[in-house]
């Protein structure tokens, strides 16, 4: 894929369109994201939004329109193709291997790039030991950038929900994407790790020179990380703009609160 510089658009949705029977979950949806950009899609229960996500990845498939990375169509190919491109993601509802250790969850997402064969691992070959070694030695690399070194032997259900999603989001990032798509990263969370979560937001989208599509009900997450925001409702886009243009946009206001909080906020 060609290299894509800083300020050109790194991911583009053209009318993408995906239709469940007779529901219209997402209609004629376009979006063009720069690279370097930290950009919120944001909008009510049920606006489509986590559908976007999903035909980005390769979950579902479009019913129309495309989906571009890099200057490439990306739609039809599997996630593990679309992941491998440099996508990666985090879910709504933590997904972590539950019964499994910090330290396993990050070394899965990085089997991927594992130099040795299925027979090396069944044979337990000397390419096997040393590949595993060299993984476990990257994984824990991986987790002290994240200050998560000290509970690598933890089982990943037992930790606090904040913990969790910085293991997920760790995880996500152990694939090397260039590209990071966090669903309601803030959901479930507490004031304290909210503020935690910006955080580290900031800091992975420096340290790692990442592009951010963020999906958060949290306005203060919204407002306080995101540079641009594009807002759905019923699988349409409403509104573009900057958290400030956005913040007192009529459409908006009445999307979320209805017409009457419309217009008290206009007079």
């Amino acid at each position: 894929m060609a290299e894509i510089k800083k300020g050109e658009i790194l991911l583009a949705m053209r009318d993408t369109t995906k239709a469940f029977g007779g529901l219209l979950a997402v209609k004629d949806f376009n979006l063009n994201l720069p690279k370097g950009c930290l950009q919120g899609l944001i909008g009510p229960n049920g606006a489509g939004k986590t559908t976007a996500f999903n035909l980005i990845t390769g979950i579902i498939p479009l019913s129309s329109g495309s989906v571009e990375f890099k200057g490439e169509r990306i739609d039809g190919l599997e996630p593990y193709e679309i992941t491998r491109l440099g996508i990666a993601r985090t879910f709504q509802n933590i997904r972590l291997f539950s019964n499994l250790s910090v330290l396993d969850n990050v070394r899965i997402a990085y089997h991927a790039h594992a130099g040795y064969s299925l027979g090396d691992s069944l044979l337990r070959t000397k390419r096997y030991t040393q590949s595993e070694k060299e993984l476990t030695d990257k994984a824990l690399d991986f987790l002290s950038i994240f200050k998560l070194e000290g509970i690598a032997g933890e089982i990943a259900k037992n930790l606090p929900y904040g913990q969790q999603r910085r293991v997920e989001i760790a995880r996500a990032l152990a694939c090397d994407p260039t590209l990071l798509l966090l669903d309601e990263p803030a959901a479930g969370m507490n004031p304290r790790e909210i503020q935690e979560l910006m955080d580290l937001i900031h800091f992975i989208k420096e340290r790692f020179d990442l592009t951010i599509l963020l999906i958060e009900h949290q306005m203060r997450v919204v407002m306080g990380i995101c540079e641009y925001l594009t807002v759905m409702d019923f699988g349409e886009v409403i509104a573009r703009g900057t958290p400030r243009e956005i913040q007192n946009n009529e459409t908006v206001i009445e999307a979320y609160l209805g017409k009457g909080a419309a217009k008290s906020a206009a007079s």
